[in-house]
């Protein structure tokens, strides 16, 4: 059975149960600040299992786009060795919010492995939740007595809370559950061991294929249980690993989700591969896995960054390219060829990816062509460094060396490994891994400071849909009670407050690029400022910094309207901006993010080339005409994509959500799926102006802009300007003129200050010579200047003590100085000194640098400190003298 026909068969049963079928969701979501990915088909439906918001259908089936390399789920290094752990995977899911329960739920997912499936129940195996004292839970005998009438009794399991009780994360929705486990092996192997005896044993062909979560249970802040007054289901199935079963395959590389992939990948190699071979087999699978990844998540709106998510997508990525550079051989962009070979395979299913395909191959491209710069300047760092061992006959290299490559450049420590130890070096891993997880802890400390207790419920309002309860379309202001409160606390920054939901609210919460409201409520004895506004899933938080006196009162909600009307302009200019952006430069453009203020817009977008001056004026230029067209808004909502589809043309969907209905934002030709808010006229926002545009990452450029009265604000403070510099320059009525009078005054001013530079660096050489202390036997000269009340040119400084570590044999030279009310401190050791001495710039900087409470930087040969504390210099000075007294004993005791 292929893989298209496994899926339609499942999304086919599960609806003749009356299941309402939705599309998977991006694996990117963006409202849920706990997940950077989606790692399980039930994240989206998480504020339904909370009854925070009614579902408008009770039973939901869908196939999942999901990505499981962070947190309890990392199973990346397992990626490419085994033959059924993956990145990413698609999940199928059936759900059930408050309808159907246990009884369903194990017939329905028999009926379809055994029946339709058509899986020999024989190799089935079963697992029911044991019990846990701790959390005074007892066994869950009803799924144990649903599965005695349908599977042997030999097939049934018994397992505690770590394997059969499912939990979202350390708070949260969750319940027992039942896996259902496939015997694989072959009949004389499973004569030998029963499957019974290998289920939860990591065994490679005894694996877990379906898992059937009961949800009847919250777990509070304070570790304790709590009944759900609704009970759920939530049942997830990996696809990769049924389509193995189904096609009876030993591996999920062997299915059509990627054997023609690698087939690709085979035949491109050519003669360089060798299939035997156990690492190019690996590096193989690694590919294909990892650009399946890669692919989706780009196409989702999630490109490759230096956090957060996006840095989840690099590091896969760059681990594929690590693998393809050390066992396949290329030292040059590879992975972004077999886009080309995804598409193919998946368009039919996902026919977003035949129209974005090209957008993707150049952002992949872009960032391997980033990593080989990376490995090729990583490469003369780690050789430097080998080299600077193999002087000093030193075989470890100190883990906080291969640290600081993998931290600061981003070199990655396979590779470090393997050119050490090429060298016949090693690396202190312990102290390299000491140092990691010190950044671990350090960002899981930040990552975790933020304490948020558990809801508690002030008024209770069984219709309450806050999807439907926003009003701020229509009003800026209502009556409201408070449904629920819950406390923040950030222990990382102190910051203490609480989070409010509304009866119903005109605050727009924090989407789409546009900021959230700010505001007050207020009523008779009270009033509370509404800082922020923001979405959590599906409901709309109002934080606060104090709670209202009585928080059962009822309070008037009123929208800061004059922020909001600086938001709205901003908004609407960006969809008049993105309309234009295409017109002028072409149908790829893409929009990529934004950000929507009360002072200033920022829009990102597809581009791979740099915007010109007249093309920037054009693009301004059409915008203002839109503007001055005062265009109304017209809003349309439709009950579906497809539905809005059919009628308007709109860009591409960041936030493809499961919802009631379709917003399409209208200005003249310009349509947008959009939930902001926006300025009923396109004259009401006067100005638009353009401030800069510019690159922000591989294929994104960035456009700036201002409206309204910021704009005029500008323009009139550039007119001031204009105008105070006509009063200063020679030729008034010519500015150009002037500068360009001024251009060449200034060149002319240079080059007589190199001649003085020049001349002074002659003299303090001089003198520096004369200064220098030789300390006979040891073969060491000395000059030490510190001097905390002597204002020098760093630049010139900086020149004679390099000039110096050359000219002068056996150097050790300190000086210290003032430059821009900062002490500067500059150490620098000829090669020599280092070698028979054993002693390092850097080490002594490290010493140094609190006197003068600044920071360090440098090497063994040449090292700088800087910092605000200029009588630091003093202890310096003593510490200076130390050296030099070190000196003279050690030439001493020789002569």
């Amino acid at each position: 059975m292929k893989y298209k026909l496994i899926k339609n068969t499942f999304l086919s049963f599960f609806q003749k149960k009356k299941h309402k079928i939705i599309p998977s969701f991006p694996i990117y979501l963006k409202n849920d600040p706990s997940l950077l990915f989606i790692n399980a088909g039930m994240n989206p439906f998480k504020d339904y299992f909370l009854g925070h918001i009614k579902p408008e259908y009770t039973r939901i089936a869908n196939i999942q786009k999901c990505l499981r390399i962070t947190g309890k789920h990392n199973d990346l290094k397992n990626v490419g060795y085994d033959n059924y752990h993956h990145t990413m995977f698609e999940m199928l899911g059936n759900w059930s919010f408050g309808d159907y329960s246990r009884k369903e739920t194990i017939e329905w997912a028999w009926e379809l492995l055994i029946e339709v499936y058509n899986i020999p129940n024989k190799n089935i195996y079963v697992s029911v939740f044991i019990g846990d004292k701790k959390d005074e839970l007892s066994m869950d005998k009803e799924t144990l007595k649903y599965w005695k009438t349908l599977i042997n009794k030999n097939n049934i399991l018994f397992f505690g809370k770590k394997e059969n009780f499912w939990e979202m994360g350390l708070t949260g929705p969750c319940g027992p559950c039942s896996e259902i486990h496939i015997d694989l092996r072959n009949d004389k192997e499973k004569k030998v061991l029963p499957g019974r005896y290998l289920i939860n044993r990591n065994h490679p062909e005894v694996i877990e294929i379906w898992n059937l979560v009961f949800i009847e249970f919250i777990r509070k802040t304070d570790g304790t249980l709590k009944k759900l007054s609704t009970k759920h289901i939530d049942t997830g199935m990996g696809l990769e690993r049924l389509c193995m079963i189904l096609q009876g395959k030993i591996s999920s590389y062997e299915t059509d989700i990627f054997y023609p992939i690698i087939q690709d990948l085979e035949d491109d190699l050519g003669n360089i591969y060798n299939r035997e071979d156990f690492h190019q087999k690996v590096s193989i699978q690694i590919i294909a896995d990892h650009l399946r990844a890669i692919v989706f998540s780009i196409s989702d709106g999630k490109l490759p960054s230096n956090n957060g998510a996006g840095y989840v997508i690099r590091k896969i990525l760059r681990r594929a390219i690590i693998f393809a550079n050390r066992f396949l051989y290329k030292k040059e962009p590879f992975i972004h060829k077999f886009v080309d070979s995804l598409v193919r395979e998946m368009k039919n299913s996902f026919p977003e990816l035949l129209k974005k395909k090209t957008y993707i191959q150049d952002i992949i491209k872009e960032e391997e062509l980033s990593f080989f710069n990376v490995i090729e300047k990583g490469n003369k760092k780690i050789q430097h460094i080998i080299t600077k061992h193999k002087e000093k006959n030193e075989k470890i290299v100190g883990g906080e060396t291969i640290f600081q490559l993998y931290d600061t450049y981003g070199f990655p420590i396979q590779l470090s490994k393997i050119l050490v130890e090429k060298n016949n070096l090693f690396i202190d891993e312990k102290s390299f891994q000491k140092k990691l997880l010190e950044q671990q802890d350090r960002s899981k400390k930040e990552k975790n400071s933020i304490l948020k207790k558990d809801w508690i419920n002030v008024h209770n309002n069984n219709n309450f849909d806050n999807n439907q309860n926003f009003i701020g379309y229509d009003f800026t202001e209502c009556d409201i009670f408070i449904l629920k409160y819950r406390e923040i606390e950030n222990k990382f920054n102190k910051i203490h407050y609480y989070e409010l939901v509304f009866s119903k609210t005109p605050f727009y919460p924090e989407g789409g690029g546009q900021l959230g409201d700010t505001g007050i409520i207020e009523n008779e004895i009270d009033k509370i400022d509404v800082f922020n506004t923001k979405r959590e899933n599906y409901i709309i938080i109002h934080c606060v910094r104090k709670l209202p006196l009585n928080i059962f009162s009822s309070f008037k909600a009123i929208v800061n309207k004059d922020r909001r009307s600086k938001i709205e302009k901003n908004h609407t200019s960006t969809h008049l901006l993105h309309f234009v952006l295409k017109k002028v430069l072409g149908d790829h453009i893409q929009q990529k993010g934004s950000y929507v203020g009360d002072n200033y817009l920022r829009f990102d977008f597809s581009h791979y080339k740099k915007i010109t001056i007249q093309e920037l004026h054009h693009i301004e230029n059409l915008v203002q005409e839109l503007i001055f067209s005062d265009l109304v808004l017209k809003v349309k909502t439709f009950n579906s994509l497809q539905e809005a589809r059919k009628n308007y043309s709109f860009s591409e969907i960041f936030e493809e959500k499961y919802k009631k209905e379709v917003r399409v934002v209208i200005f003249g030709k310009s349509s947008e799926l959009c939930i902001g808010t926006h300025v009923k006229r396109t004259g009401l926002i006067q100005i638009f102006e353009i401030l800069s545009e510019y690159s922000v990452s591989h294929g994104i450029r960035r456009i700036k802009a201002i409206t309204s009265k910021e704009a005029v604000q500008h323009l009139k403070s550039i007119r001031d300007q204009y105008q105070s510099l006509k009063k200063m320059i020679k030729y008034p009525e010519s500015p150009i003129k002037s500068f360009l009078t001024l251009q060449k005054s200034n060149e002319k001013f240079k080059k007589e200050i190199s001649k003085v530079h020049l001349q002074i660096i002659k003299i303090l050489k001089k003198e520096y010579y004369l200064k220098a202390v030789e300390l006979s036997p040891i073969k060491i000269k000395y000059i030490c200047e510190i001097d905390p009340d002597q204002e020098k040119e760093i630049n010139i400084m900086k020149k004679i003590v390099l000039d110096l570590r050359y000219e002068i044999h056996n150097l050790f030279m300190i000086i210290g100085f003032v430059t821009n009310e900062k002490a500067v401190i500059f150490i620098s050791i000829s090669d020599s000194v280092i070698k028979n001495n054993n002693i390092y710039a850097h080490k002594i900087i490290c010493k140094m640098a609190p006197h003068i409470g600044g920071k360090y930087w440098g090497n063994s040969f040449f090292s700088t400190a800087m910092g605000p504390n200029k009588n630091g210099l003093n202890l310096v000075l003593k510490d200076a003298i130390a050296y030099q007294n070190h000196f003279k004993k050690i030439n001493n005791e020789i002569k």
